[in-house]
């Protein structure tokens, strides 16, 4: 029981990063495309590459999904999980090569520990 709780507080703390985020890139939110292209310097602003604000909204949807089914059947919220802590690893890697300050780094990699917190409950179960 005490496991299920966890993943149902993990999850919901999960989505509160996510969901955001899918709807950003679905719908190419000019407040989500900027904070993506700062945080990538991928041109996303100047129009460039625009592609992958819209495969992340849709990686950060179909997660979402796969998150919340994963209260009912674990193995789709690891695999939820897992598609967003890659998400998050690729912004790292980005931000890493770019140098960029420390906040932007912790925020990600807190981000990051939560979609493994998940993933590793989800397993667990």
């Amino acid at each position: 029981m005490a496991v299920f709780v966890a993943a149902v507080v993990l999850t919901v703390m999960l989505l509160v990063e996510t969901v955001p985020s899918a709807l950003a890139g679905l719908t190419r939110a000019d407040l989500g495309v900027r904070r993506l292209d700062v945080l990538t310097r991928l041109g996303l602003v100047d129009g460039r590459r625009l592609w992958v604000v819209s495969l992340l909204g849709v990686l950060h949807t179909l997660a979402a999904v796969a998150v919340v089914a994963g209260l009912w059947r674990p193995a789709w919220g690891a695999a939820g999980a897992a598609v967003e802590a890659l998400s998050f690893c690729w912004v790292l890697t980005r931000q890493a090569a770019l140098r960029q300050h420390r906040r932007d780094l912790t925020i990600y990699t807190v981000f990051l520990g939560l979609a493994l917190a998940v993933l590793a409950v989800d397993v667990s179960r």
